[in-house]
């Protein structure tokens, strides 16, 4: 199978699965990715694992488990989250017999990225995002532009999803915003939200 074909094949899944566990992208949250987790019988812990390292996914004599960096922001947390269902219904085998060895991505780079694909299809899924972009009206020429899909996304992305997406759309291309603090770009927009300032 080529890299593309393991690709859509792991959208295919994604758009499977959602469709299986009644998915509602405005409304798919942690809450709702922790209901999944107990239907497939994965047990979620909060552990702290080293600093680049989001989840690990185990799975030996059936009992399935993900460690998850407790201190994770929502947005990367719940992609997170959902990579690891990835490993869960198509790795699992594999990463039981010790075939696949979970967070070394170096040596895994393929399924690692299939984890990614399957992840960014599952929480939004590309034709939904074409869908809503084009809804917006927005042509991405600044920064402040894709301030302006975050702020007006249903689903619960962060700006790197944002932006990896229009990059794989071919809404601009490879690199063009690095640098680029989105977060705070934002807050100079539209002021920092009443939740973090300082009392």
């Amino acid at each position: 199978m080529t890299r593309s074909a393991y690709y859509e094949d792991l959208k295919e899944l994604a758009r499977q699965k959602r469709a299986a566990f009644c998915v509602n992208t405005a409304a798919f949250g942690l809450a709702e990715v922790r209901v999944i987790y107990k239907q497939e019988g994965i047990c979620l812990d909060h552990w702290p694992l080293p600093r680049k390292v989001k989840a690990l996914y185990m799975c030996e004599d059936g009992d399935c488990s993900v460690a998850l960096q407790p201190t994770l922001p929502y947005e990367p947390k719940l992609f997170a989250l959902v990579h690891e269902l990835k490993h869960h219904f198509r790795d699992r085998v594999a990463l039981g017999s010790g075939v696949i060895h979970c967070g070394d991505y170096d040596a895994n780079e393929l399924i690692e990225k299939g984890a990614e694909v399957f992840a960014a299809e599952f929480i939004y899924p590309e034709a939904e995002f074409s869908a809503d972009i084009q809804a917006l009206g927005i042509n991405v020429r600044q920064a402040s532009d894709i301030v302006e899909i975050k702020r007006n996304c249903k689903a619960k992305i962060s700006y790197h999803f944002i932006r990896k997406r229009l990059e794989r759309l071919g809404h601009i291309t490879a690199g063009q915003f690095d640098g680029v603090q989105f977060q705070k770009l934002e807050e100079q927009i539209y002021g920092v939200p009443f939740y973090r300032r300082r009392r």
